[in-house]
């Protein structure tokens, strides 16, 4: 699917290599206040106008900070799902095709929430789970099959992509090479 069928969301910025570097470099395309946003929010990974991923993330740091987890997906002791997703990335870099995250933000709601002795109106934004959910069913509902990075949803390994190459296991050993 490409990312022109979705029409809420806002290019966040493009991931990009860096010279004689592993870490990769995230250019933002919206304002700092937007990036460091605290709402949960809903990303896609595109590449060459292709989703890739549709992911759902909290993380304090806004997009910004959910996106950093992947720049230096290489590094020890991080996920298989950071460093197939640093992996992803760079090999489409290195191919020359351009990687870009969109976002959308969870809406903020007013809402009654009881207290100990009564109630309050606070004002809270929606849970971006429910959002991230309607995105995967209706990225389903028209092409049939998940996103390629979406592994959870699919019932795929991390192993199944090929990505692992060169990961450092927990006990120091690198995937894919004999003890």
């Amino acid at each position: 699917m490409q990312i022109s069928h979705i029409t809420t969301m806002t290019l966040a910025g493009e991931i990009q290599l860096q010279p004689n570097e592993k870490k990769l470099k995230f250019v933002p395309a919206i304002p700092q206040t937007q990036l460091r946003d605290i709402r949960g929010r809903v990303y896609c990974i595109v590449v060459d106008g292709v989703i890739e991923k549709i992911g759902g993330s909290q993380d304090k740091g806004g997009i910004q900070g959910t996106v950093g987890w992947y720049l230096n997906g290489w590094a020890k002791g991080n996920s298989e799902r950071t460093y197939c997703t640093w992996n992803f990335f760079t090999k489409n870099l290195t191919a020359g095709k351009k990687v870009e995250i969109w976002c959308v933000w969870a809406p903020m709601v007013t809402v009654e929430i009881p207290t100990m002795t009564g109630m309050v109106t606070k004002s809270m934004p929606v849970d971006y789970h429910t959002i991230e959910k309607a995105f995967n069913d209706e990225y389903y509902e028209v092409e049939s099959r998940h996103p390629t990075l979406n592994m959870q949803e699919s019932g795929q390994r991390w192993q199944d992509t090929g990505l692992l190459e060169g990961y450092i296991n927990k006990d120091g050993t690198i995937y894919g090479e004999n003890k």
